[in-house]
């Protein structure tokens, strides 16, 4: 008997089940290289232990009962340890976890039912085999690779998942035919069809409802008054542009370290990477003292890198804190994919606010040395917030003064509460049990240790500052903004710039990353420039813009753009341009989100913040003649396309351009 449970191949078994506990300790802990790869150690011999010990036993004629029980037992807790190890870094790993469970307890409920009931047991079939190899590789392939993008971290757990559920219906129909005294049949699943006619709805639902380009109403013409932007007096909004990266940052932390009751924000891309940290982090402990916070973030992005994602998951479960997504991925809707959330801006506690087009992560925000994007911001700083709050009036009574003396902060508020309130945003991780999550929880330690350090490295963002000294006057500050809901959009904001452009005495400037328009933005343009006044629009050029849609789609249609009069210049920085701004005469800035491509125009939401002061107009045009120095006239070159795909560039960036410039023709309403 003794003889029976101490063979080498159980003693093997015994040895794997005492390599969790060790493999569990040292992962949790991970302080040092040296933890993770002792860590690393124990999985690999037990792996080796698992290979070898039925061979050893089959061919030393050591199979034994006992064994047959020990060896899936000891798989079985290897797995869950993995599983639950994996739970401590990757919060998504709960459904993981919950998934393999069920199926575990479904098997071997009924696997002691069969036996119970005299049934033959056939062991493991293939597929099950295949989904313990999925299971395996998935979770082994985490261990190893604990710097796997998250986005590639869901989809493995998202197929394993999958491959779970498929498994647990083919041993549900395989022990049903086995009760049913019949062969287990084969089934026969056209696969290749099946992903073709997903992939046909999906493109389908994607493009039919943005084909439609609608025209502005008359009704929104008849109440459009471009003298409704200018005053002669100065109103109590004060502005200036942000400029850098790293002052972009700063006034954010800033603001929100000194919010006393709310704090909104929005944003088209939200990453915990460097810059996205210190802003969870920051919004976390304005939480924590009380104020409150509402987030709103677009919804394909919050998939792409807010899913699954443990600092996200700890700002969330704060008691003050509030996250909406806006149209969240839907496979099952398509026609709904297309319309994203492209606003960008913080509000705290309607004294200021900063917009503008930044996302929220190192691109855009930070002096790291990565790679960047240039772009700017418009920061205002509501003074008669500050006068009420020595006088003792609320902001309620600003609110009911008259809309000539009130500051632009109510006109971003109101539209922020317009969106949230609508039935296509919901609420993002909705519930407290999520903070109970391992991975969470070490999460949430980890960026009160992040927000201490800040604290201590950079103080100087936490120091109240001269929000009266660092801004300039402003008579009128106005919001353009598109339609909020989905579908194609009347164009609402390009339809107001370039009524404002028309309006110019003396010459318009235009920056934005792309270009690329349709037949009525060809003729808006040139009936601009044919008031005679000089309109100049700078773009990347092809090789200097980062959006590769953008770049293919401006070298195939350059001439079209020339045409229309504009006087062209294309940035050649080395850091893709990302600008969205335009000055018009000496007294109207403008700054915000909005592109001049046709997404930006019909199918997303997007904001400007036009300005009518003559300091901020000086501002503005000092930081746009700043990177026109480094552009260079525009021409038509006829090799330019073929440049497109000069051998010398990388093959995929060829092969990528040669797929673009296909279906450019056909799509490009969409990109």
């Amino acid at each position: 008997m003794k003889k029976e449970y101490f063979n080498i191949p159980n003693l093997m078994g015994y040895f794997r089940i005492l390599l969790i506990p060790v493999f569990l300790y040292f992962y949790f802990r991970g302080e040092t290289q040296t933890d993770y790869r002792i860590a690393i150690g124990a999985l690999a011999l037990s792996c080796l232990t698992d290979f070898f010990d039925g061979k050893i036993a089959r061919k030393f004629n050591m199979v034994t009962d006992w064994g047959k029980m020990l060896d899936p037992i000891a798989d079985k807790l290897t797995q869950g340890s993995l599983a639950i190890a994996l739970l401590w870094r990757y919060p998504a790993m709960v459904w993981f976890l919950g998934v393999f469970l069920c199926k575990e307890i479904y098997m071997s409920l009924m696997g002691m039912y069969l036996i119970r009931k005299g049934y033959e047991i056939h062991g493991a079939q293939f597929f099950g085999k295949v989904c313990t190899a999925v299971v395996d590789g998935v979770m082994i392939i985490l261990v190893l690779m604990p710097d796997l993008p998250l986005l590639k971290v869901n989809l493995l757990i998202v197929a394993a998942i999958c491959v779970m559920l498929v498994t647990v219906c083919r041993y549900f129909r395989f022990h049903y035919q086995i009760l049913k005294n019949r062969k287990p049949e084969k089934i026969k699943v056209p696969v290749g069809w099946l992903l073709l006619a997903l992939a046909a709805y999906i493109l389908t639902g994607a493009v039919v409802p943005y084909i439609r380009q609608p025209e502005v109403s008359r009704e929104y013409q008849q109440n459009f008054h471009t003298e409704d932007f200018y005053s002669d007096k100065p109103s109590c909004d004060r502005a200036a542009i942000l400029e850098d990266n790293g002052e972009a940052l700063e006034e954010r932390i800033r603001a929100i370290s000194q919010a006393e009751e709310s704090l909104i924000m929005s944003t088209f891309d939200f990453r915990s990477d460097t810059a996205g940290m210190q802003m969870i982090a920051a919004l976390k402990d304005a939480a924590g003292r009380g104020v409150q916070v509402k987030i709103l973030v677009d919804g394909f992005n919050s998939w792409l890198r807010m899913a699954g994602n443990p600092y996200f998951y700890a700002l969330a479960s704060q008691e003050n804190v509030e996250i909406k997504v806006y149209n969240p991925v839907n496979l099952l809707t398509p026609w709904k994919a297309m319309s994203r959330m492209h606003d960008k801006y913080l509000i705290a506690d309607e004294k200021m606010y900063i917009l503008g087009g930044r996302n929220t992560f190192n691109y855009f925000l930070g002096s790291q040395k990565s790679h960047k994007n240039y772009d700017r911001d418009m920061l205002v700083y509501n003074t008669s917030a500050e006068n009420a709050s020595e006088t003792g009036n609320t902001s309620e009574t600003e609110k009911h003064a008259s809309e000539e003396a009130q500051s632009s902060v109510y006109q971003v508020t109101d539209y922020f509460n317009e969106i949230w309130k609508l039935d296509l945003c919901t609420r993002w991780q909705e519930g407290k049990w999520i903070s109970h999550i391992p991975g969470v929880i070490r999460a949430d330690a980890e960026l009160e240790k992040l927000y201490a350090e800040m604290k201590k490295e950079h103080p100087d963002w936490f120091e109240e500052t001269d929000y009266t000294g660092m801004t300039a006057e402003v008579n009128k500050i106005t919001l353009l903004s598109n339609p909020t809901g989905l579908y194609s959009k009347e164009p609402y904001v390009f339809y107001g710039l370039t009524q404002l452009a028309a309006r110019a005495k003396e010459e318009v400037w235009i920056h934005t990353p792309y270009i690329m328009c349709n037949e009525m933005m060809y003729q808006a343009f040139a009936d601009i420039c044919g008031t005679g006044i000089p309109v100049t629009l700078m773009t990347n050029s092809v090789e200097n813009n980062g959006n590769p849609f953008g770049s293919v789609d401006y070298a195939l249609n350059k001439e079209k753009i020339l045409d229309t009069g504009l006087h062209v210049l294309e940035y050649e920085g080395g850091v893709s341009y990302h600008g969205k701004s335009m000055i018009i005469d000496d007294d109207i800035a403008i700054v915000g989100s909005f592109n001049m491509d046709m997404k930006s125009v019909y199918q997303d939401t997007e904001l400007m913040l036009v300005a009518n002061s003559r300091e901020l107009n000086a501002q503005l045009r000092e930081h746009l003649e700043s990177y026109q120095q480094d552009a260079r006239e525009a021409s038509l070159d006829i090799r330019e396309v073929e440049n497109l795909f000069n051998r010398e560039l990388p093959f995929k960036k060829r092969l990528q351009r040669r797929i673009i410039r296909i279906l450019d023709p056909y799509l490009r309403f969409l990109l």
